[in-house]
């Protein structure tokens, strides 16, 4: 408001029509993010000052453009904006393709409305019944979740209007101070940055109004033109809802970081760590099955006490031992998410310009030059010290609105800028990931706290309360109550003993004595290992063979062979002469440490290159010679020979059960790998596998098809007939691709089916169900007391989606800290004598199969394994494995 002047304006009154498309929010900004000027065209570098510890040529233009300030781009986010949202919809055809992204696919919950069907699946007409989606079996439990009922709202019909500003101001902070000039005459609005939201219809489509800024006297005339009507229940509609509740949390005093709000007044300092943990919000609001809600979880960012430039120095250190120093600097920090600490914003670092430094220069608006140590010193009273350090780049993809046609580069300083989040290094430091857990994992009891704590804060600041009764909104203070139901303990098979999975869902202690439901007969099979731990290896044969007896998994002494040194070459030789002199039915392998590049070395050989089942075992494990460990290798070894250690029983017969998982190749982002898990019998213990590499713009679907293809082959090989039922798990998918994933991924599948059941009687009865393990849902028992919900919860009312056939399901039990829920969400189904129990149940049962783990999973067995296999393929091998391997478990 500082920037503008409050008078008395003049108004003038546009009669004509001005009906226009709307375009990008902000240039395709977030919500509340200030749209700085930024230099044109973005072409080439910055001009060039010299750079003597970063040497390379100069490029051979500078950027031009009409801007005196670097480029600064606002929090990401992967939700589509309001205009986006509205304009597409105009612009919509029946059966138009959805482009895919990995925000699309990957992203939290987007809000949940209906009549959103280019966003949406159909809901299967079997879940249209009297019952509905509601099953009936278990037994009841009362539950409350993190969702805050809205008591009252008005469903109004909401008219959408363009803002322009002549001349133009990028600074969506000024923006609003020169419209709320006349908030008078406009009444209650919304107003985002260049889209105006009023619960009242203008007389005319388009006036025109007058502000004055008053830094420098400029005056404003703002054009306001009428676009189009919201009405309840369409997705931008919601939207606004969404947007009324951000500009409320602003009034808390909370800083937008990335999509969430967050508090660095409560932040808590681990110096320990050099770690910053800044509490924050994950909100809401969507249509439900019990009517409008609001979401909240609460969140965490990490913020690291170091600069990139401090990495920067680190890597420097290592320069005289290590001349890829840089290269593996780089690899550091791109994908990280900085924050700025002039500013307070996030970006996303992309590359680094190691041919420019802080001496390097933009254009002006008037068309000099000026230096980003300049530019930083007379903008931010920020005096850079390292004149060599070489500049980040964060590139703004080109909006689908935006009249750019390329992606444009932003240039930062690496001292500037504070890392988040947590290295790979630092993950994989179990001592600090337990310590963060101590403030990071939070039980339900403190969890309910926190967000009524938010609610209160909600309902108590005076200016969020006027926000929210201007336009008639009112959350409820207390979270909302849900009937659920548990579903009884299932039984555990093994070969001549049936035991419950308990309370806990977990069996491990049971299985120790317990004969495995089937074991692999082993003729002949290898260890290799260095020369001086041999007396190690020996104890720990003795170990296992008396535990793998105790199981009825009987193993033959092995043949040892030795290495003189653990090099990934005495290794890989050691296999070739052990496969060409004995042709192993598998091979166990000891590595003294946990070095990723020998592990990955050694499955690629056996995995790749050959096709031997492999188990990798660490020194440290070896020589602990802890029974728990030794029993968990044992089921290892035996299940990825083919065989089952337990059994659930699955009610129908001949049907086929599939997981499907995307992970994506962390260190080329434009490729991916899909990988396809199906059990092909009726007791769901014998699996078939395929992996296919995906390269961006291919269609993940095509793929998709071809491993549906080779399971249906698979399938009729071991059987020697047709499955009559399929149900396929699909991991991977955001509610925003689910349209696309119908049109094009089932009906794929379908016309498979179709050309497989040709000469059949009947076609395959189908189920396609959509798995989501990232989101913000979470459940409680009601009470005094509030704990984790057990194993077998399903809650398939209130919070679900009118749209969907859909439900939660708790599958698993947690120690400590709060419980994940799994999401499923049916977008076929035409099996005839399913109904929604049926569902669940087996769905449920599917997360007992999952044979790396004697205990209950998040989601069915077929998709931990395709998910398994996934990662596999694309973090370890780095490519598809040996089709000789492709009916075992070989990746466990």
């Amino acid at each position: 408001m500082a920037q503008t002047a409050s008078f008395t304006v003049k108004v003038t009154m546009n009669p004509s029509d001005g009906r226009g498309r709307a375009r990008g929010r902000g240039r395709g900004l977030a919500r509340g993010q200030s749209q700085p000027i930024r230099p044109a065209n973005q072409q080439g570098s910055p001009t060039q000052a010299g750079n003597p510890r970063f040497a390379g040529p100069r490029p051979a233009q500078p950027r031009s453009g009409n801007t005196n300030v670097p480029r600064v781009p606002g929090p990401r986010t992967s939700r589509p904006s309001i205009e986006e949202v509205t304009t597409k919809f105009s612009e919509m055809e029946t059966g138009t393709p959805i482009p895919i992204g990995r925000g699309a696919i990957r992203g939290r919950e987007p809000i949940v409305t209906p009549q959103i069907s280019y966003y949406r699946a159909p809901r299967p007409e079997s879940s249209k019944s009297q019952t509905g989606k509601q099953g009936a079996s278990g037994q009841p439990v009362s539950l409350i979740s993190n969702y805050f009922p809205i008591k009252t709202y008005t469903n109004w019909t909401l008219y959408q209007y363009r803002v322009d500003f002549s001349p133009e101001e990028d600074k969506v902070m000024v923006r609003r101070g020169l419209l709320s000039n006349h908030k008078d005459f406009l009444g209650a609005y919304l107003f985002e940055g260049t889209m105006l939201f009023s619960s009242k219809k203008y007389k005319s489509d388009k006036f025109e109004l007058t502000s004055k800024r008053n830094s420098d006297g400029q005056i404003f005339i703002i054009t306001v033109t009428y676009t189009s009507v919201l009405e309840p229940g369409d997705y931008a509609y919601l939207q606004v809802f969404n947007l009324l509740l951000r500009n409320c949390l602003r009034h808390l005093e909370l800083k937008l970081i990335g999509r969430n709000y967050y508090d660095p007044v409560a932040k808590i300092c681990i110096e320990k760590l050099r770690l910053q943990l800044w509490p924050g919000y994950e909100t809401t609001i969507g249509m439900f099955d019990s009517g409008l809600l609001l979401r909240s979880e609460i969140s965490t960012k990490v913020m690291r006490e170091e600069t990139v430039y401090d990495l920067l120095q680190e890597f420097m250190r290592e320069s005289h031992r290590d001349r890829d120093w840089f290269i593996k600097f780089k690899a550091a920090v791109i994908g990280t998410t900085v924050l700025t600490n002039y500013n307070n914003q996030t970006y996303r670092i992309d590359d680094v310009d190691d041919k420019s430094t802080i001496k390097s220069t933009f254009p002006k608006k008037d068309g000099t030059q000026m230096s980003y140590i300049d530019y930083y010193h007379q903008k931010w009273n920020i005096k850079l010290k390292n004149v060599g350090q070489p500049l980040l780049i964060s590139k703004k993809k080109k909006n689908v609105l935006d009249k750019s046609d390329t992606d444009r580069a932003i240039y930062l300083i690496p001292e500037l800028c504070i890392l988040t989040g947590l290295s790979q290094s630092m993950s994989d430091n179990r001592m600090m990931m337990r310590e963060l857990a101590e403030f990071t994992r939070v039980n339900p009891r403190e969890r309910i706290i926190r967000y009524n704590k938010f609610m209160n804060r909600l309902l108590s600041t005076p200016k969020s309360v006027e926000t929210l009764k201007n336009w008639n909104l009112e959350p409820g203070k207390n979270l909302v109550n849900i009937n659920g139901r548990v579903l009884p303990p299932q039984k555990i098979a093994c070969n001549t003993h049936q035991f419950s999975a308990g309370d806990r869902g977990d069996w491990s202690n049971a299985l120790r004595n317990a004969p495995m439901y089937t074991s692999a007969s082993i003729k002949r099979w290898a260890i290799v290992a260095p020369q001086n731990v041999m007396a190690d290896v020996q104890k720990f044969l003795g170990s296992l063979k008396r535990v793998s007896d105790a199981m009825s998994f009987f193993l033959p002494r092995p043949d040892i062979i030795p290495i003189p040194n653990p090099t990934i070459k005495s290794y890989t030789d050691a296999f070739e002469n052990a496969i060409n002199g004995m042709n192993p039915s598998f091979i166990m392998c000891i590595i003294p440490s946990n070095r990723g590049d020998t592990y990955s070395a050694i499955k690629r050989h056996l995995c790749v290159f050959r096709a031997v089942p492999s188990q990798v075992i660490v020194l440290r494990n070896v020589q602990n010679n802890n029974l728990s460990v030794i029993t968990k290798i044992a089921i290892q070894i035996n299940s990825k020979l083919g065989c089952a250690p337990w059994l659930v029983k699955i009610p129908r017969k001949n049907m086929l059960i599939i997981g499907f998982d995307v992970c994506h190749d962390k260190q080329n982002k434009n490729k991916s790998f899909g990988a396809l898990v199906a059990s092909i019998n009726d007791e769901q213990t014998v699996y078939y596998s395929c992996v296919t590499e995906h390269v961006s713009g291919q269609e993940l679907s095509d793929f998709f098809t071809a491993n549906m293809t080779k399971v249906l082959h698979a399938y009729r090989s071991h059987n020697n007939k047709l499955p009559s039922g399929i149900m396929i798990y699909r991991d991977g998918v955001g509610d925003g691709q689910l349209s696309y994933v119908h049109k094009t991924e089932l009906a794929n599948i379908k016309s498979v089916c179709k050309e497989f059941y040709k000469d059949e009687e009947e076609s395959p009865q189908l189920a396609f169900i959509i798995v989501k393990k990232r989101i913000s849902t979470r459940f409680f028992t009601s009470g005094q007391n509030p704990q984790n919900p057990p194993p077998g919860t399903i809650i398939d009312s209130v919070v679900t989606d009118p749209t969907m056939y859909d439900f939660y399901l708790i599958s698993q039990h947690v120690g400590q800290g709060t419980v994940t829920p799994t999401h499923y969400n049916v977008i076929e189904d035409t099996f005839k004598d399913w109904s929604p129990d049926k569902m669940q149940q087996v769905t449920y049962k599917l997360t007992h199969m999952y044979f790396n783990w004697s205990g209950t999973v998040r989601v069915p067995a077929l998709c931990q394994y395709a998910h398994k296999l996934a990662f596999f393929a694309s973090q370890i091998l780095r490519g598809t494995p040996n089709t000789g391997l492709n009916q075992l478990l070989y990746f466990l």
